[in-house]
């Protein structure tokens, strides 16, 4: 199988070269900002050379997870992000259709309203913030372009990244540290392990499967519930763990409370799960200490 993944540098796609690879893939990686070994430096605006990328490595299937995935930096630079977000991932998008691969895009549970989830793929989307808008455009637009695609929408995703972004990693350092951090407890959702997406991303691509699946570990719970599960699991002190509500962060964007999905689809498809939080960060845990 010989793929492309777009965005090979952050936490999903590292997790997809691998997973890839494993599998004796002939598979190609790109970054934009953030460079590592083996990686094509790759702009998803310049429409030229997107077409010129895909055209030329004629990749049978493409994963897309590149994103501007700061919520509340969408939110105060819409314009901008549109760009990179909405009209790069077209780019994207119709190049592949063009060469006949298959798109693999990365959406969001920020496509829902956060009103009564966990939702399924059939329930209605209402984004509330522009990060969520963006993600549902670009759903509307590969479902309108692609026949051949998967949409898989992914939520509260953690797991080894070089870069250490994730909100565990961030959470682990930060305690080890005995400094304060503030963990909201009205925002629910389902935590999801970085290698889990790889995973299933590649096995719905083996099975042929086409649409929308929501592809997110199968706990749901708060937020600070997690933050707690990952100090219980890797042995930390919660003194310096605060639990707040969203309003008293003053984030620019509004945040979806009461999501997650539910994966029903995906597990009548691959008749295969995703990891609970316990199972997942153990997972993690052990990754780490290799």
């Amino acid at each position: 199988m010989k793929v492309l993944v777009i965005g090979a540098s952050g936490l999903v796609g590292s997790h997809l070269l691998q997973t890839c690879q494993q599998r004796g893939w002939n598979v190609m990686g790109t970054y934009h900002n953030f460079a590592q070994p083996g990686l094509i430096p790759f702009q998803i605006t310049d429409a030229v050379g997107v077409r010129s990328l895909i055209t030329e490595s004629q990749p049978e299937v493409v994963f897309l997870p590149a994103f501007c995935s700061n919520v509340d930096y969408c939110e105060q630079n819409p314009d901008e992000t549109y760009q990179l977000n909405v009209v790069g991932c077209v780019n994207v998008a119709q190049a592949t259709r063009d060469v006949g691969a298959k798109l693999v895009f990365y959406s969001s549970d920020y496509v829902f309203n956060g009103e009564n989830g966990p939702y399924q793929e059939t329930d209605r989307p209402d984004p509330i913030c522009v990060y969520g808008r963006q993600k549902l455009e670009v759903e509307q637009k590969i479902s309108q372009l692609l026949d051949n695609y998967l949409i898989c929408r992914i939520a509260w995703v953690y797991g080894q990244e070089a870069q250490g972004k994730n909100f565990v990693l961030r959470l682990i350092s930060t305690l080890k540290n005995n400094q304060i951090i503030r963990v909201p407890q009205d925002q629910i959702g389902s935590p999801t392990l970085a290698t889990d997406i790889a995973e299933a991303s590649c096995r719905l691509v083996e099975v042929g499967a086409q649409g929308l699946f929501h592809t997110t570990g199968i706990d749901c719970m708060n937020r600070y519930q997690f933050a707690l599960k990952v100090a219980e699991v890797f042995g930390l002190q919660t003194d310096t763990l605060v639990p707040v509500i969203t309003s008293e962060l003053n984030q620019a964007a509004a945040r979806p409370l009461k999501c997650g999905t539910r994966c029903d689809h995906l597990r009548q498809t691959l008749n295969w799960n995703s990891r609970g939080v316990v199972d997942g960060l153990n997972c993690l845990k052990n990754a780490q200490m290799v």
